[in-house]
C-alpha cells in the first residue's frame, strides 16, 4: 500500500493539514488545554524575526524559511524544508557578513598555527563551521545573546527533577504495587544560567551536522523546529549588530581623522 501524498488537490490548498491539530497549548484564561490554532502558529514564528540594520538579501531569504514554516500549517513536510532553509540563511548570512578575504586569510592562519604546533596539516573548508569558529574566535556572538543560554539554568534543574520524579514513581508503584501514579506539575523558579556553560561552543560543534543532514538529503519529518529559527535569527542579529556597531566606530574615528592601522 502506497503512503505517497502526492500533490494536493485544488480544493485542499487551504485546508489544515490534520498532523498540526494533535497539538494543544495550555490557556491560562481557561485554565485547560486548548487546540493550537493558526493565530498560535503565526505568532510562534512571528517572534524570531531578523533586525531592520540586517542586509535585505539576508532578510528576504529568511523569511522564504519563515513563510515555509507559516505555511507547513497546511503542508506538514514543510516544517523540515524551513528548518533546513533557515540553515542555509544562517551559512549565507555568515559569508556576507565576514566576506572572503578575511575568511581566507583566518583559515590560513589557523592552518599555519597547526603545522606549527603538530608538524601536520590541518584541512579546513569554508563551509558554517568555519565560519561559526569565525565568529566565535572574532566575539561577533556571545552566550548572552542566546536565549537557550539564558534558560539553560532552569531548563537543566527542570530535566533533573523530572527524573528524580520519574525515578520517584517507579519505586513507589513497586512499592505499593499500583499500576499507575499522577504525577504533580514541576515548577521550577528561574535560575541563572550555568557561568561554565558555553552555548556559542555548542552551537559550533552540533549546528553543522544537522545542516549537513539536510544538504546531504534525508527523510526526517518533525514538527518542533522553531528552536532552529530562534537561533539562526539570534546569531545573525548578533553578528551584524557587532557589524553596526565597529562600522559606528569607525565612522566616528574618521570623522576625527582617526584609522585603523
Amino acid at each position: 500500500m502506497s503512503h505517497r501524498e502526492g500533490l494536493k488537490p485544488i480544493a485542499e490548498l487551504l485546508k489544515v493539514d490534520e498532523r498540526n491539530l494533535a497539538f494543544v497549548r495550555f490557556d491560562s484564561e481557561t485554565n485547560d488545554y486548548q487546540p493550537l490554532t493558526l493565530e498560535d502558529h503565526h505568532a510562534d514564528i512571528e517572534q524570531y524575526h531578523l533586525e531592520d540594520y540586517v542586509p535585505e538579501d539576508i532578510a528576504t531569504q529568511y523569511d522564504i524559511a519563515r513563510n515555509l514554516y507559516l505555511y507547513s500549517w497546511f503542508e506538514y513536510r514543510f516544517y523540515n524544508v524551513a528548518e533546513s532553509k533557515a540553515l542555509t540563511v544562517l551559512e549565507l548570512a555568515l559569508k556576507h557578513r565576514i566576506g572572503e578575504q578575511p575568511l581566507k586569510a583566518y583559515i590560513k592562519q589557523r592552518q599555519q598555527a597547526h603545522k606549527k604546533t603538530t608538524g601536520k596539516k590541518l584541512s579546513l573548508n569554508r563551509g558554517l563551521k568555519v565560519l561559526m569558529e569565525y565568529c566565535r574566535d572574532h566575539k561577533l556572538v556571545n552566550n548572552q545573546g542566546f536565549s537557550a543560554w539564558q534558560r539553560s539554568g532552569k531548563q537543566k534543574a527542570y530535566i533533573k527533577a523530572e527524573e528524580e520524579q520519574r525515578q520517584w514513581a517507579i519505586d513507589e508503584m513497586e512499592r505499593t504495587g499500583k499500576d499507575e501514579i499522577i504525577l504533580p506539575d514541576i515548577n521550577i523558579e528561574d535560575i541563572p544560567p550555568d557561568p561554565d556553560y558555553n552555548h556559542v561552543q555548542h552551537l559550533v560543534d552540533n549546528t553543522n551536522t544537522l545542516r549537513n543532514t539536510y544538504a546531504h538529503g534525508t527523510t526526517m519529518l518533525y514538527e518542533n523546529v522553531l528552536y532552529t529559527f530562534e537561533m539562526a535569527s539570534e546569531f545573525v542579529n548578533q553578528v551584524y549588530r557587532a557589524n553596526r556597531s565597529n562600522s559606528d566606530f569607525q565612522a566616528k574615528n574618521e570623522s576625527k581623522g582617526l584609522t585603523n592601522q
